[in-house]
């Protein structure tokens, strides 16, 4: 039964078949299940699986003209040439019926696609994962990572060499190298099997020999001036400001503010329930400077969360669309690409460390996992009181 626990809530998901995709005009379905019980979300989970599906059985009984794809099979099987000359009869009086003539730019792109001239970048994906001998886990991985990837190049006409260490560049604001590393791997191992069918030009390696020149230790914290300067600017009372200001003042990763739920706040603190690491499960005291907003927050939310109203991507993350709101205040502010939403972490530790807070009590209050901001080790957690205490010494 295709269902997966996200945030201690299970979710009903179905990833939906390229070929009916632009039909449904969506990659997955996905649904919460409202309960953290396995038994009871495979009960609920599947009358909404099998509607899904007949869904998904209904857009194929109807051809869509409007998918490239259907004339490019469609041309494809055409087994004499006056079969062909039909068939590309039927496409010209499509896409002027469509009101767009022969010299229209978006009629050439559909004729180019429709004619296979330009491949689209998930055109083989399903066969690809069909032969990969894999773990569920890292199949789902390397799925997402291929998708990525078509949302930057929709086309693998689109991908070159130049235009990929761009792409990096871009990922680096935002994902640690190790995932970049990852995800270029996958990539590649993509980008070989296209080479293998011969979809893509032989030895044209375009996720070959990149080089990461940026570390995780090399995102820039922000000052205390930086750090003013993006919270006016975002304004008071949106919720961008918001999001910032809860960033400047707990250290916590954007996903863990933008999944935080009204239920786990108290009168002076939030729990982090569900995190990447184990050391991310943490109880986080509300600075004084932010208790309002939290309070504000709480008491206005409409759908359970205290950043309420984001809707999760494709991926079920709720944070990416701060992510974006956030990367296009910084470039409008002419902050670098070392600047990222990330960087609130290390302002934070930067600003924690400077007070004399003790080590072990920053990396409590952040979420790290012992002994990995200086490599050394230290016993026993801090008190909720100590962390209290340390986390009144960020002032900007």
């Amino acid at each position: 039964m295709p269902i997966e626990l996200r945030y201690r809530t299970y979710f009903a998901y179905l990833d939906v078949p390229r070929d009916v995709r632009e039909g449904l005009r969506r990659r997955v379905f996905r649904q919460t299940l409202k309960t953290d019980s396995r038994s009871v979300a495979e009960r609920r989970a599947a009358p909404i699986i099998a509607q899904w599906k007949s869904e998904i059985a209904r857009v194929r009984e109807e051809p869509n003209h409007n998918d490239a794809k259907f004339w490019r099979d469609a041309l494809r099987r055409a087994k004499t040439p006056e079969d062909r000359f039909n068939i590309e009869t039927n496409l010209e009086a499509h896409v002027l019926d469509q009101g767009r003539d022969n010299t229209n730019p978006e009629a050439q792109r559909f004729y180019d696609e429709a004619f296979g001239t330009l491949i689209p970048t998930t055109e083989h994906l399903e066969e690809w994962m069909s032969s990969l001998q894999v773990k569920k886990k890292t199949a789902k991985t390397r799925r997402t990572t291929i998708g990525r990837l078509a949302e930057k190049f929709p086309m693998l006409n689109d991908v070159s060499k130049k235009e990929v260490r761009r792409w990096v560049t871009e990922l680096l604001a935002d994902l640690k190298p190790a995932t970049i590393r990852r995800m270029m791997s996958d990539c590649r191992t993509y980008w070989a099997y296209l080479e293998t069918i011969e979809a893509v030009p032989e030895d044209s390696a375009p996720f070959d020999r990149l080089r990461l020149k940026v570390t995780t230790s090399s995102r820039l914290p922000y000052t205390p001036e930086e750090a003013a300067q993006l919270l006016d600017t975002a304004k008071a009372g949106t919720q961008l400001a918001d999001a910032i200001r809860m960033a400047m003042y707990t250290g916590a990763r954007r996903e863990e503010l933008c999944s935080l739920k009204v239920e786990h706040v108290k009168e002076d603190r939030f729990d982090i329930v569900d995190a990447k690491t184990e050391a991310g499960i943490r109880t986080v005291p509300i600075h004084p400077q932010l208790s309002e907003t939290i309070e504000r927050l709480v008491k206005e939310s409409k759908d359970g969360y205290v950043l309420s109203g984001l809707k999760p991507n494709a991926n079920g993350d709720r944070g990416d669309a701060i992510g974006k709101r956030f990367t296009r205040l910084k470039k409008r502010l002419k902050f670098s690409d070392r600047h990222t939403f990330h960087s609130w972490r290390g302002t934070v530790i930067t600003i924690l460390e400077r007070a004399g807070v003790p080590e072990g009590t920053v990396q409590d209050i952040v979420g790290h996992e012992r002994s990995t901001l200086t490599g050394s080790t230290y016993s026993g957690k801090s008190t909720f009181e100590m962390r209290c205490s340390a986390i009144k010494q960020l002032v900007y």
